[in-house]
């Protein structure tokens, strides 16, 4: 758990070698991110986005969930956007729905037609990474800012997805950081309290 005095950078620290750690246990991280995406699915049903568009991510081989998170997720959805990196820290979004390409951060992306952060208002519900999620719904993301950017203005019902471990009492956090709803880990799904 971090201290209260704990500072972003520190924190980011912590949890990227905690993944690193985990990354080496094939099978254990096998096993968690295939919870991961059945409690993604419940996470899904519970906020009434079966059938509707949603938005994921494809994780990068450290991240929660497996690698092919987003297309898994699409039997559960009208359509799945997932993020594409553009310069300044800003996102686009394309549909999850055949061939990607490594993207600017080493994340496949898709190579279809792009759309700006606001078709995420089309979405009933955003499952978003991070490194740590407070009892707030705080959200540690990478530090660029890239999905507090994405998320500004939204009204849309937002998940973090993460591993048990990264659920901690507080996130330092700024004006512009955006809180999420609910929290999607390994052990299941909750909605935050607030």
């Amino acid at each position: 758990m971090p201290t209260p005095t704990e500072d972003k950078r520190t924190l980011r620290a912590r949890h990227t070698e905690f993944r690193r750690r985990l990354r080496r246990d094939a099978a254990r991280k096998a096993a968690l991110d295939a919870a991961i995406l059945t409690n993604a699915v419940a996470c899904i049903d519970a906020f009434g986005a079966r059938g509707a568009n949603i938005s994921a991510y494809n994780p990068l081989p450290t991240e929660p969930g497996p690698a092919d998170f987003a297309a898994q997720l699409r039997r559960h959805a009208r359509s799945v956007f997932v993020p594409i990196s553009l310069p300044d820290c800003v996102l686009a979004w394309s549909l999850a729905d055949g061939a990607t390409q490594p993207g600017a951060l080493g994340v496949a992306e898709p190579t279809g037609a792009r759309f700006t952060s606001r078709v995420l208002s089309s979405c009933a519900l955003l499952l978003v990474p991070a490194l740590a999620v407070d009892a707030r719904g705080m959200r540690l993301g990478k530090g660029a800012g890239y999905y507090d950017r994405a998320l500004a203005g939204l009204d849309v019902p937002t998940a973090a997805v993460l591993y048990d471990e990264e659920v901690v009492d507080a996130v330092p956090h700024d004006a512009h950081d955006v809180p999420v709803r609910a929290i999607i880990t390994p052990r299941g799904w909750r909605e935050i309290s607030v």
